[in-house]
């Protein structure tokens, strides 16, 4: 397989990841989740946010094409997630300014990117095995 179809692949996978990530935050919005959890950032209108996200899944999901990241997809999934969580902890949500972490948003801010990036790492890489051909 050429590294350009890895490439077209992982963006494809990460960009499907995302909408997976999205319909958990809007489900756990929805149920009273994030709010039972104490975080109050306030949710960002749904077309701005699904573009944010599968832009930004698809980018980190160029990832999966790196030749370091072996083993079972749920592994790789994983991993690719905590990697996105750490750049939302260090980078996005200091710039949205929630924080470091985005606990100016509150506590559990961490725990719920954490699940969502893991929602989106798994299903990312779920998809980019499967569409291995």
């Amino acid at each position: 397989m050429s590294a350009l179809n890895a490439l077209a692949r992982g963006f494809t996978a990460g960009a499907i990841g995302a909408v997976a990530n999205v319909i958990f935050v809007i489900l756990a919005g929805t149920a009273g989740l994030i709010a039972a959890m104490g975080i109050g950032f306030p949710a960002p209108p749904l077309p701005e946010f699904l573009y944010k996200q599968v832009v930004w899944g698809g980018l980190f999901g160029l990832l999966f094409a790196a030749p370091l990241l072996k083993g079972s997809w749920i592994g790789r999934g994983l991993m690719v997630g905590l990697i996105a969580s750490l750049a939302a902890f260090f980078i996005f949500l200091p710039m949205a300014g929630a924080g470091i972490a985005g606990l100016n948003a509150g506590v559990m801010t961490p725990v719920l990117v954490l699940i969502a990036n893991s929602i989106w790492g798994l299903a990312a890489a779920w998809f980019y095995d499967r569409s291995a051909g």
